[in-house]
Order: structure tokens, then C-alpha cells, then sequence
């Protein structure tokens, strides 16, 4: 028999699993709360624990279901625990079937989790036909051990096609169950199952690529973006600023200012986490293999130009063009861009990024500072890529880093020999969905500046 406080620690536990960022002051807070409620009233419990626990609308999906789940009956708990112990037996039994079938001669195959995971959800037809394709290599005349590497390579390159397929849905599923559980079963048939039903992020399209988004949620992407971008303008550093609110004593200037009292700490000085605002700069790649990728990469630069104001955009296929203006002037995405698409020269056009990234040196060096972050966002298919190779090298000199969202999923990029040149003066991400965006963003932009 657990203790309410130890529910409430347990159930904390389970939020930050989801991706909810809760503090330990904030733990305190939860707890505390209950003292000022009746504990037995449903609504006002769930109503302490949220306004303690939450910060931010997008994590309230996760604690809806994760309080739905965890905080029931014991009847019901255990019946749900059953229900994930079956699960997990059934989805073991799954992979050990497809180990048994994913071999070549006999031998496992080296296919990565997430690509065995996709082969369990495939219909039995496409397995059979996989499970024939590796026999028939198996046993064909003058087929050696060395075959093995190209034997794995299609078949992973037939997984990562399946993959593309899923719907958003099947992504979020095969996310949670990736997921790190917490080795304790009363837990964990929580976590599984939230995350099942949405609590990692409360909205499928995290997860759709951005090249197959349909007009009518074009406002929902944005609106996603905005949020992201926000939770950028108010990154805290780690560097201090000299403050007249008390937040936290500064030792040293104390000491400095209390040395005509003989040491005695009569007027004290306070510090507090200083707000700090990057620099951006977005070039964004807008031409003929980008196109279908638009839909992601407008609504991108709309959302953050709307949030953050240090940003500058710009367009780029044979040449750059600035369009920072577009999005400072209008609250209508729709109008923004019908605008820029009638009014660019650059829409659907052949790439050339050096020339982009030149003139991006030549005309707006400015901007170009050692606070500065670089977002470029491309399939990394271009003209002049040894010169590209060669202008990046020196911007990387100039700017804080430089950031590729690659919008190619990165089991093609073998195929583009340019970016492994390029990834030797970038960080390269593979990016064609707002989860991966999430996740270059809090890596990224929550750094030590």
C-alpha cells in the first residue's frame, strides 16, 4: 500500500518518461498542494497536481492520460497491467519471430530496432515476400558470406520505404515503443500505454512528414512551430546578470561591497539567470527537389519570424533572396504565402548553394557574428559542392554554428556524396517532421551559450 506522496512521486516519474520537464522545487509545490485540497475530490486533485506540474499546453495531453490511467482504482490498475503484461509477452514473441526470420544463411541480419520494429507492423503478404526474397538469396547458386552487406542493404532499404508508409499514428506507436521505461512494471503499463495513446506529444502530426501534410492542417503546423519558437525566446544561460530583484546572492561582489564594513555583510548584491536571445539566420533551399517539402520549411519560417524577433530568413535556389519582411508584416500565413510565391524568383528553380552562401557573405556579413546560428535547411543536392564545401568552411569561422535540416531521411544519404564534405563544418540532422524539429531544437538551442 503506497502512500499518497509516493503516488504523487511515482506519477512524476511517469510525466518525465512522457518528456515532461518537472523540478524537484516543482515536486515540492505537487505535494504541498494537497494539503490546501480535499484530497478525495477527484477534480480539485487533478486540478492541484496540473497547475503545479505543468507548464506548457502542449504537455497537457500527456498528463490527462497519464493521471486517466494512474490514478484509478486498484481493480482497474490491475486489469490495465494485465492487459500490458500480455502485450509485452506478445510483442516479445514478435521479435524474436522476426530474429528467427530476418537471417542470411542462417546468420541474424544486422537490421537496426527501428527497422525490425517496422518489419513486425508490415501485413503478413509483405513479410512472406521479404521472408522468400532472403530465402531465394540464400540459397541460390554461387551465393557467398560476402553477399551478406548487400543482402542487408536492400532489405533495409525496403524497411525504410515501409517506414515512410506508416501513417502518423504508427509512428507515434512505434515512438513509445521505443521508449526507456522505468523497470518497475506498476509504472511502466502507464508510461507504455499514455504514450500510446498520444501523451508523448498529444498530436499525430509530430510525427507525419512534412511532404504529405494536406492544406487544411497547415494552421495546426504553424501553430506547432509558434510553440516551439516561443520556448526559444525565453532560453535562460548560464551566465549571470547583475540584478536589484533578490534572486541569488552574488558572493564576490558581496564581499567586495561589505570590505568598508569590515567584512560584516551588511548591503548585499544579487545575480540572476540572464535571458539570452541567439542570433538566427534561416536560409531556407526553395527550389525544384524542395518543392514538396515547402509545406514544411513556409510554415517554419512564419512560425519562428513570428516569435523570435533577432531572425533573419532568406530563400535560396540559384541565388538568395531576403524575405524576413513578409513574415514581420502579417498575421496571415495563407496571404504570406501566396505573396511570396507570386512575387520569388526563386520557386522551383535548379540549386546552387555556394552562390547562395556567397552572397549571403558578400551582402549581409552583419549578421554573420560569433552569436550568430545558422539554419540551413536543404536536401543537400547541389551544384558546386566541392565550392560549397569551401564557403562553408569559412562562415563556419564567422558564426556560432552552423545547423542543416536535412529534409532527406538519412538512410539516403550515402547516395549524396556532397554530405559527408558538408558535415565536416555543420551539425547535419536529418529533419522532414516537426518530432525531429522538436528534438534539433531542444538539443540545439537550450546549449550553454
Amino acid at each position: 500500500m503506497h502512500s499518497l506522496a509516493d503516488n504523487i512521486v511515482g506519477f512524476i516519474q511517469i510525466l518525465r518518461q512522457l518528456g515532461v520537464r518537472i523540478s524537484t522545487a516543482e515536486t515540492i509545490d505537487a505535494v504541498d498542494s494537497l494539503t490546501l485540497i480535499d484530497s478525495f475530490d477527484q477534480a480539485e486533485f487533478k486540478a492541484a497536481l496540473k497547475s503545479t506540474l505543468i507548464k506548457h499546453a502542449e504537455d497537457q495531453a500527456a498528463f490527462n492520460h497519464a493521471f486517466n490511467l494512474f490514478f484509478v482504482p486498484p481493480e482497474a490498475k490491475q486489469e490495465q497491467q494485465t492487459a500490458w503484461e500480455s502485450k509485452q509477452q506478445l510483442d516479445l514473441e514478435q521479435s524474436l519471430q522476426a530474429d528467427e526470420e530476418l537471417v542470411f544463411q542462417g546468420r541474424p541480419l544486422e537490421i537496426s530496432d527501428d527497422l525490425k520494429d517496422v518489419y513486425k507492423m508490415l501485413p503478413e503478404k509483405e513479410k512472406q515476400r521479404l521472408q522468400e526474397f532472403l530465402e531465394k538469396t540464400s540459397t541460390g547458386k554461387n551465393v557467398k558470406e560476402s553477399f551478406q552487406p548487400v543482402v542487408e542493404n536492400l532489405l533495409k532499404s525496403s524497411l525504410s520505404f515501409w517506414q515512410r508508409q506508416l501513417s502518423a499514428e504508427d509512428l507515434a506507436q512505434l515512438a513509445a515503443a521505443r521508449r526507456q521505461l522505468l523497470g518497475h512494471d506498476e509504472l511502466d503499463h502507464v508510461v507504455d500505454s499514455a504514450a500510446g495513446l498520444g501523451g508523448t506529444g498529444g498530436n499525430p502530426l509530430l510525427y507525419k512528414n512534412m511532404q504529405e501534410i494536406a492544406e487544411q492542417e497547415i494552421p495546426q503546423v504553424t501553430a506547432l512551430i509558434k510553440r516551439l519558437a516561443s520556448r526559444l525566446t525565453t532560453r535562460i544561460s548560464r551566465r549571470f546578470r547583475m540584478t536589484g530583484r533578490r534572486k541569488l546572492i552574488d558572493i564576490r561582489k558581496s564581499i567586495r561591497r561589505n570590505m568598508r564594513y569590515g567584512g560584516i555583510m551588511i548591503s548585499l548584491k544579487y545575480k540572476t539567470k540572464k535571458i539570452h536571445k541567439p542570433n538566427i539566420v534561416i536560409v531556407c533551399d526553395v527550389s525544384a527537389s524542395m518543392t514538396k517539402y515547402v509545406r514544411f520549411t513556409l510554415p517554419l519560417l512564419f512560425g519562428l519570424s513570428s516569435v523570435v524577433k533577432n531572425i533573419e530568413s532568406f530563400i535560396f535556389a540559384t541565388d538568395l533572396e531576403r524575405v524576413t519582411d513578409y513574415f514581420r508584416h502579417s498575421n496571415d500565413f495563407a496571404q504570406v504565402t501566396e505573396e511570396l510565391i507570386t512575387n520569388s524568383a526563386q520557386m522551383g528553380q535548379g540549386t546552387n548553394l555556394f552562390i547562395a552562401l556567397s552572397r549571403l557573405e558578400e551582402q549581409h556579413r552583419q549578421l554573420l557574428t560569433p552569436s550568430t546560428l545558422l539554419f540551413i535547411i536543404s536536401d543537400a543536392n547541389t551544384l558546386a559542392p566541392q565550392e560549397t564545401a569551401g564557403q562553408l568552411s569559412i562562415m563556419s569561422k564567422k558564426v556560432k554554428r552552423i545547423l542543416w535540416l536535412n529534409t532527406q531521411p538519412k538512410e539516403r544519404w550515402p547516395q549524396t556524396s556532397a554530405i559527408s564534405s558538408f558535415s565536416a563544418y555543420c551539425a547535419m540532422f536529418e529533419c522532414y517532421s516537426l518530432a525531429h524539429l522538436t528534438k534539433i531544437l531542444s538539443l540545439n538551442l537550450t546549449r550553454q551559450s
